[in-house]
């Protein structure tokens, strides 16, 4: 679309097409501010006394798009918010809201305003840079969310209603200690087992299938044999990179931008080096004394200064890359030398020079073929906009993809089959279509006998496409693939026979036998588990949850059997672990806060459905319709 819109942006429509989106927009941003007016004022709900306005409505449904608009890439519109149940959400928690605080108010539960007041001054929603309440940031959050300061007064002494009567009710709920302990037991306990895994390509079913065997695998599973939709397609690609292997860029063109790029062309000397630090000049100047001598530069930094090879190692480094007189005097080293002793405020320093990689300057000819192509390619990329315009214009004109392409030097590119993932009729992916994934989906929107719109391919490229011919899904000949029903023929019969194996080792052990004693004449490996929990963690053995589950359900000794990749897996419990809940006292009160919670969650819950009960709800679809029916 950016390409599109930057080779049409000069166009009289596309002005006034911009124009007309900033107003669209700058309406619906004061739309969003100003409230969506509807219906009188009637209510879209009535909860006891209380009325829930539309306008009231739609400013909380309009406030949780907002939320959440970033997780969809800022698409979500109001027709999408209602089928994910935003809009039943949101009228939903109101008239919990509502119904508690009518109940509270008929207990005779009322908020002063002081309280009220205690409330706003304390919300740090509502500090400044000073931490205290600062009235402007109030105004300026409530101007944010749509809300006047009667409307959040009146909404903050119903929650602090609220809150006391649903507080006073679960205040003090806990959960008990026995169903604590017990739910401690079952989350911790642990086992072990003893396992086997018999794999389908073990279990030696290698016989040839019968034709008739086949036929019936055919038959029975006529959708795995059953071609997609297939298209035929014709496209045009216009790629930069195609289009610049046309073009030729003569040596004046070439010269000037070797000039204006000379530092890309040029590449500097690189010194891997070592350096030692020393703060005392005599120390130092022993130390250069030594090194000049022949004394290894590693044991003189360990021995003066204290530092080892990884404190001393500078990697290779360029001029830039170190302060200007230690640099000088670095590089003026010869190779596997020492550097002169040099001061900085540091202290004095030394180098030694491990190794030189000269830098140097190539010449124009040798920039020759990255210049071409580098050129060519802006050249090209710069051209691409004008040409993808004559093309659609050719198009306009009445020409056929294959006409427009020809008048304009085009290859045109044809594809028997592609279906819905890209793939021929060979089932394997079609290489190096433009756009990747997306051209497939093209296709798939595109009728039969007709062009798609013209189509950016990354950065550098636009395609269009014509649907020549569809294919419906049909069943392949049994002769066409017959190979892959033997295939499947064979795998169900691996399948099968690695179950029965399994079993009769499961039903040995549950007739008594150890499992390593119905193993020992097999080459079948017994595997003995780390302990594990019951989502299946430390067992250090393949176990899925469902072959997990059914070991937590066993007995020690007891073998179960359960599909786990491509064979089934035997398990027989070794030993479990019943946990003590006294002796983790730090989990165990974990557990049983959440458990509190857990339990005044549904207390909460029970109270509201209740509340409703109590003061009656009525709820007009109609009104909630028309306030959320359009689409942002």
């Amino acid at each position: 679309m950016l390409l599109l819109m930057r080779k049409r942006i000069g166009s009289i429509v596309v002005k006034i097409f911009a124009f007309l989106l900033i107003l669209g927009f700058g309406a619906w941003g004061i739309q969003d501010m100003l409230g969506y007016q509807v219906g009188g004022g009637g209510a879209v709900a009535e909860v006891g006394e209380s009325r829930l306005g539309p306008n009231e409505l739609y400013r909380r449904v309009n406030q949780e798009m907002t939320r959440m608009r970033p997780l969809f890439g800022n698409r979500l519109t109001m027709e999408m918010a209602r089928k994910l149940g935003l809009i039943d959400g949101v009228l939903n928690r109101q008239i919990d809201e509502l119904a508690t605080s009518e109940s509270a108010r008929a207990l005779g539960i009322a908020v002063g305003d002081e309280l009220v007041r205690q409330e706003i001054v304390n919300e740090e929603s509502f500090k400044g840079l000073a931490g205290n309440f600062d009235r402007d940031r109030f105004q300026q959050v409530l101007q944010s969310i749509g809300m006047s300061e009667g409307a959040y007064v009146e909404d903050l002494r119903r929650a602090v209603a609220s809150e006391q009567l649903l507080g006073n009710v679960i205040a003090g709920s806990v959960a008990p200690k026995a169903w604590v302990n017990a739910v401690y037991r079952y989350r911790r306990e642990q086992r072990v087992a003893d396992s086997v895994f018999v794999s389908d390509a073990s279990s030696g079913a290698e016989r040839e299938p019968t034709d008739a065997e086949l036929r019936k695998e055919y038959d029975d599973n006529k959708q795995a044999y059953t071609a997609p939709e297939y298209r035929a397609v014709t496209y045009v690609n216009l790629d930069a990179a195609e289009l610049a292997k046309e073009i030729s860029l003569g040596d004046d063109v070439l010269r000037e931008a070797f000039e204006r790029r000379a530092d890309e062309f040029a590449t500097q000397e690189k010194r891997k080096l070592r350096q030692v630090i020393i703060s005392d000049e005599e120390k130092a100047k022993a130390a250069h004394k030594r090194l000049n001598e022949g004394a290894d530069f590693l044991e003189i930094a360990k021995e003066v200064a204290g530092q080892d090879e990884a404190a001393v190692d500078l990697g290779e480094v360029t001029k830039q890359d170190l302060l200007g007189d230690l640099a000088e005097g670095a590089f003026a080293a010869p190779a596997d030398g020492i550097s002169e002793l040099l001061k900085s405020p540091l202290g004095w320093h030394i180098f030694q020079v491990v190794s030189v990689t000269p830098g140097g300057a190539m010449t124009f000819e040798e920039a020759r073929p990255k210049l071409q192509k580098d050129l060519a390619y802006e050249k090209a990329l710069d051209g691409l906009y004008e040409l993808s315009n004559k093309f659609e214009d050719a198009l306009g004109g009445g020409a056929s993809l294959e006409e427009a392409a020809q008048q304009l030097g085009l290859k045109v590119h044809k594809l028997s089959a592609i279906d819905a993932e890209g793939r021929g009729r060979d089932e394997k992916p079609i290489a190096d279509l433009p756009g990747g994934p997306a051209f497939a989906m093209l296709a798939s929107d595109t009728d039969e006998a007709t062009e798609s719109p013209m189509t950016e391919a990354g950065e550098s490229g636009f395609y269009i496409l014509r649907v020549d011919k569809i294919a419906k899904p049909a069943l392949r000949p049994f002769e066409e693939v017959k190979d892959k029903v033997a295939a499947a023929w064979a795998a169900k019969q691996k399948k099968a026979a690695a179950e029965a194996r399994a079993k009769a080792i499961m039903d040995a052990v549950n007739g008594g036998k150890p499992l390593a004693e119905v193993l020992a004449p097999t080459p079948l490996k017994l595997e003995t588990s780390e302990t594990f929990y019951r989502d299946g963690s430390g067992s250090g053995v393949a176990l899925d949850n469902n072959l997990v589950g059914k070991l937590f359900g066993a007995k020690i000794g007891e073998a179960v059997m359960g599909r786990v990749g491509e064979g089934y897996r035997v398990a027989a419990v070794k030993s479990v672990t019943t946990p003590n809940p006294e002796a983790d006292k730090k989990q165990r009160d974990e557990l049983a806060q959440s458990l509190a919670e857990s339990v005044q969650g549904d207390l909460v819950e029970g109270l509201r459905v209740a509340y409703r009960q109590e003061v009656g709800v009525k709820v007009y679809q109609d009104a909630i319709d028309q306030v959320c029916g359009r689409t942002q």
